[in-house]
């Protein structure tokens, strides 16, 4: 079977936007799923601010035909990244402390920026 490019970006797109759907839902339905939703959220957060920095440069500036680029090959090409990142959030979900939901959110958030220089060294 052929895979096209398109099917490799919807793929995921759908992966990288169903994380987090998946960890707000815990969020708001499942109160003993917090503690280790919020971290997992806290580990993508990074990667989703600079998702919305690249749509906001495709639609705001839509006739520079660099952003296109950007926009369509952004899924693919971060996807590792992302899987690395999600996975260093749900690993670090179980460490028991900080009880606080705020300070859980600080260290996924704050575990992106180390997963992705160990990712560097490794590649």
């Amino acid at each position: 079977m052929d895979i096209s490019e398109t099917y490799l970006s919807l793929g995921a797109g759908a992966f990288e936007l169903s994380v987090p759907i998946a960890a707000v839902v815990a969020l708001a339905f499942a109160p003993r799923m917090r503690k280790f939703a919020v971290v997992l959220l806290g580990a993508v957060t990074p990667l989703f601010l600079a998702y919305a920095f690249m749509a906001a440069s495709y639609f705001f500036a839509p006739a520079e035909t660099s952003g296109r680029f950007y926009f369509s090959a952004l899924w693919i090409m971060s996807f590792v990244v992302y899987l690395a990142l999600a996975l260093m959030g749900a690993a670090l979900a179980f460490i028991p402390k900080p009880s606080n939901l705020y300070g859980r959110y600080l260290i996924g958030f704050l575990s992106a920026p180390i997963c992705y220089a160990l990712f560097n060294l490794v590649s």
